[in-house]
């Protein structure tokens, strides 16, 4: 019984500790439809699919005795270094540094053959932007990701001349609080303030405004948006799931869980289930940016999976992948360490706020005074019949004061006037 008892806290413990903090391997998909398509390496100009990879500052290429990259590609190598020429963009580098690695996972695809890294290490710099800047291949250490359409995909693009008075911006968050999740330590990290549900600028609600102290983390590599499963009950209640359509399914292999919607009873293909839930706001940097719930699942037979995966999160960290890339470009500015935002439906939060607070009091006053109407016809009339009664003690008052005042005034002369002729026969 001891033993048993004994291996069962292990198993606890073991459970407890694996879902203490987001999963540091979010789930890998089929990333063939967002690779960069225009990288050579080695002497032979061998084209292979990079995966754009905003966590890390290092460049990889994956390798195992299947994956020889010793008789593809000419190289000398130091240690887990491979140094090579690539050719970015019709340009040429002579000397680029890649790590090799060894990744089962992403082996398993044949056509992924290695991770161009985006994020940026301890100085803020990254490899392949200050290698990219000192060939002068680029003019400015800014990069633009976007999602755009190319032959019926969907392609990662990457500008290296965006236009970036169109941006919103927000400074880099601080990573001192990450406290032993190093898997984040390189990534573009934001504070995120509010959480707002609302179908549109129109009718949004600020009523329904969550206050978090989080932070949002730019992941290129994930189709799925991953939040604290602190916001499964708030935003399950504000869309309406656990209803006869739509539940709350767990992903037990990532300990996961994501919203799952049965369309079989739908009558088109609109998805009239998830047209009818509003979208989700998040406030990042004081501008509001707006994830439409219709974007945010994806068909499956006859079922709708949502993208967004609620974690365990001890950080209350947001990783934002491929659904919010779709909406919004975003900018990775090297110089001045900040994060920009390019899309539809960006509000500014402290203009929205003010207007809706000052419309809010309004409202709340034209409702008070619609709405309890009888009311203040009650307290105005006891207010006027007060004031009539303490007229009329007023002015009662006032004779009786009168009146005693003229008996104390005579009393007082007749004593004087008795004192004086008392003295006069002395």
């Amino acid at each position: 019984m001891k033993a048993l008892s004994r291996i069962l806290t292990i198993l606890i413990l073991i459970s407890i500790i694996s879902t203490n903090s987001i999963s540091s391997n979010p789930s890998y998909e089929d990333f063939s439809q967002i690779f960069l398509q225009n990288i050579k390496i080695g002497p032979s100009s061998k084209e292979i699919s990079m995966i754009i990879n905003s966590l890390s500052s290092q460049s990889v290429l994956f390798t195992n005795s299947k994956r020889d990259y010793s008789i593809e590609i000419q190289r000398k190598r130091k240690s887990d270094v491979l140094i090579d020429k690539i050719n970015f963009n019709g340009e040429i580098i002579q000397s680029f540094a890649f790590n090799l690695r060894l990744d089962e996972t992403k082996l398993n695809n044949a056509k992924i053959q290695g991770e161009f890294g985006l994020g940026l290490d301890k100085e803020n710099s990254n490899d392949l932007i200050d290698t990219l800047y000192e060939n002068n291949i680029i003019n400015n250490k800014v990069l633009e990701l976007d999602i755009i359409t190319k032959n019926n995909k969907d392609v990662l693009n990457l500008n290296f001349e965006p236009k970036m008075d169109e941006f919103k911006y927000c400074d880099l968050a601080s990573k001192n609080d990450l406290g032993e999740n190093n898997f984040f330590s390189e990534a573009w990290m934001c504070d995120i303030s509010h959480v707002i549900i609302g179908s549109n600028k129109g009718d949004l609600s600020w009523n329904n405004t969550l206050e978090t102290k989080g932070k949002v983390v730019i992941d290129t590599r994930t189709k799925y948006i991953y939040i604290p499963k602190i916001y499964l009950k708030y935003i399950s209640t504000l869309w309406s799931i656990n209803n006869n359509e739509c539940e709350i399914e767990l992903d037990p292999e990532n300990n996961e869980q994501y919203f799952f919607c049965n369309t079989t009873n739908q009558k088109n293909e609109n998805n009239n289930i998830i047209l009818s839930m509003p979208s989700i706001y998040l406030i990042i940097g004081g501008y509001g940016y707006k994830l439409k719930a219709e974007n945010l699942f994806e068909q499956e037979g006859n079922c709708l999976n949502s993208l967004i995966r609620f974690v365990d999160e001890k950080n209350d960290l947001w990783i934002l992948g491929i659904p919010f890339l779709k909406e919004y470009k975003v900018l990775l500015d090297y110089n001045s360490t900040r994060i920009g935002f390019h899309g539809e439906d960006v509000i500014n939060y402290k203009e929205e706020y003010e207007k809706w607070a000052n419309d809010n009091k309004e409202q709340k006053l034209n409702s008070f005074f619609n709405n309890n109407y009888e009311l203040i016809i009650m307290i105005v009339g006891c207010l006027i019949g007060t004031c009539i009664i303490i007229y009329v003690l007023y002015h009662l008052c006032k004779d009786w004061i009168k009146s005693s005042k003229n008996v104390k005034d005579k009393y007082f002369i007749q004593t004087d006037e008795k004192y004086k002729i008392e003295e006069k026969y002395q």
